[in-house]
């Protein structure tokens, strides 16, 4: 049973750590978006999409630390069991 537990914590941490990696890609990219957007000039259309960026950059930003707490929490557990 604590093996299977132990797999399972393991596998979890893996893809959460996936996830924590590609959020922080994104972040970056919608940020990069953002970035270029604000500077094409005062046109309305080009400034809603820069803040739908900068919107989806913090979205991001926030799975990659929820997707942190996770790993220390999954981190925690594995180190509380029984060896």
């Amino acid at each position: 049973m604590e093996q299977k537990l132990e797999q399972t914590l393991s596998y979890l941490s893996s893809e959460i750590n996936r996830i924590q990696t590609i959020a922080g890609t994104l972040s970056t990219v919608e940020n990069e978006h953002y970035k270029t957007l604000t500077n094409l000039g005062d046109d309305s259309k080009f400034q809603k999409l820069a803040l739908e960026e900068q919107n989806a950059s913090r979205q991001l930003s926030e799975i990659k630390n929820i997707c942190l707490a996770l790993s220390e929490k999954i981190e925690q557990l594995q180190n509380d069991l029984p060896q």
